[in-house]
């Protein structure tokens, strides 16, 4: 797929975080910058948590995400 990172070397690539408010059901996409040396926490495999990621990408490319007039969260990658 165009834009997403399948190797190990995920230093240079910037990762696109995915969580829901358990409360309101919000959508909040989390981009985090490779320079600006904040860490990347993963949820753990046998902890539950209702604030962790609920999937995320790293990737080369800058994308941007719209909601598309049926609702649909659609992809733009720059």
């Amino acid at each position: 797929m165009d834009g997403f990172y399948e190797g190990a070397d995920l230093a240079d690539k910037t990762f696109y975080g995915f969580r829901l408010d358990p409360i309101t059901s919000a959508l909040k996409v989390e981009v985090i910058d490779p320079n600006d040396g904040s860490p990347v926490e993963l949820p753990s495999e046998n902890i539950i948590d209702s604030n962790d990621y609920k999937t995320w990408v790293w990737s080369e490319n800058t994308m941007r995400f719209i909601w598309g007039n049926k609702g649909h969260l659609q992809v733009k990658f720059l």
